[in-house]
């Protein structure tokens, strides 16, 4: 159901009504956004004039064309021309709460995330995971996200205050490197016979190279996994504590670098139905009925823009007797990926919307009316264009107010 610029596939008939009144939010990755002279990690990844204006005006015609109204961006090293660049496309409000970190000289490392808006932002701060939490969860006291957390109090149109939260978790990338350990002579004791004159030199062998890199590898995607999986689970909770307080819609978007269904991020869009029903008499709340229930986890639980989208134009569709064919199941097989490694398509960009997004739920404000994952520069790419754009695909939500 995701659809690029130059898909001439039709629009649904949920999309077809008026967009006048509609909001469209977008989470863009933009692969190293960094100014020259400056560079990024390594003293040679330094884009020429050239190749830095082609850089920003790929993002200025993005822009440009799909008209967002609120937009997350990642791998961002210089605030300064994105905010320039968002500011000439109307996105007058920009924000952010971290800086990358110089290594030396001009060299960075670390890039941060940022938001523009059309609308006006009330609030900005970062989110900070809760020490308490922290001890509980067996982590180091000096854990923290591996890139700060922004959030935004944006005053949206007829919607009023909306909690806007750009992330950018762990990579999967391994990141581990252990000093080569000598091998123990002992190990080699039961060897067969003609193997005891290699007793001398085992002390001083160490791991061979594609051993040492194996070993490297599975210890270091896991500890990525574990990191990714706690920054999930301590941002919800954080979610969870500004939405009791401010009972603020919420909107979570960003580069994920898993699919939401892996277990790593199984947190974010957990559902009532998960949770025991000892848990749920342990908390106090065994008296309610299951709708009661039902109702209350629904105030807090956050669900993919793109399964809201599906499901909501199912439903219009076979009420209206539409075109759409097919079921969810097959849409979900066939949602775009937002990133390839080789030939290899991920989903690991994402929207969460809170229950007032929901056209399922009983007090929904607005429902998604569209969603889009804008990957003609990764499928169909022409040099000129597209060579210094980005390698993830950005997604884009169209919701419309509920009348």
């Amino acid at each position: 159901m995701t659809h690029d610029i130059d898909d001439p596939r039709p629009m649904t008939a949920a999309v077809l009504h008026t967009k006048l009144a509609n909001i469209k939010i977008a989470s863009v990755n933009l692969f190293n956004f960094i100014e020259p002279p400056l560079a990024y990690y390594d003293f040679e990844n330094i884009y020429s004039h050239g190749q830095w204006q082609k850089k920003c005006l790929w993002l200025s015609e993005f822009l440009a064309h799909r008209q967002p109204d609120v937009v997350g961006f990642q791998e961002v090293f210089s605030p300064e021309p994105l905010k320039r660049i968002a500011s000439e496309q109307g996105l007058v409000h920009f924000a952010i709460v971290d800086e990358p970190t110089l290594i030396s000289d001009y060299i960075y490392r670390s890039p941060v995330v940022a938001l523009a808006s059309r609308y006006p932002i009330m609030d900005i701060s970062s989110v900070e995971p809760d020490a308490r939490l922290v001890a509980a969860m067996g982590l180091s006291n000096e854990f923290a996200f591996s890139r700060k957390v922004l959030r935004a109090t944006i005053e949206v149109p007829q919607i009023g205050l909306c909690d806007h939260y750009v992330v950018h978790f762990k990579s999967k990338r391994a990141g581990l490197a252990l000093e080569p350990k000598p091998l123990e002579p002992k190990l080699f004791e039961h060897q067969p016979l003609g193997l005891d004159d290699l007793a001398p030199q085992v002390a001083s062998m160490t791991l061979h190279s594609e051993t040492q890199l194996l070993t490297e590898q599975a210890l270091g995607r896991w500890a990525s996994t574990m990191q990714r999986g706690a920054e999930a689970a301590l941002l919800f909770h954080g979610i969870l504590v500004r939405r009791q307080a401010s009972k603020y819609p919420v909107v979570v978007m960003g580069d994920f670098n898993d699919s939401l269904t892996m277990g790593a991020l199984d947190a974010l869009t957990i559902q009532g139905e998960s949770i025991h029903s000892n848990d749920i008499k342990a908390a106090g709340l065994g008296h309610l009925s299951d709708a009661a229930l039902a109702a209350v986890f629904a105030q807090y639980q956050l669900k993919d823009a793109y399964e809201l989208f599906i499901e909501a134009n199912l439903f219009i569709n076979a009420n209206q007797q539409g075109s759409l064919t097919g079921n969810t199941a097959y849409h979900r097989e066939h949602r775009a990926a937002t990133h390839y490694y080789g030939p290899k398509g991920s989903v690991l960009d994402y929207i969460l919307l809170s229950s007032e997004f929901d056209a399922s739920h009983g007090r929904s404000l607005a429902q998604v009316v569209d969603y889009q994952t804008c990957d003609r520069h990764l499928v169909r790419p022409e040099y000129e264009r597209d060579a210094y754009s980005t390698d993830h695909a950005p997604v884009i939500v169209e919701l419309a107010l509920r009348s």
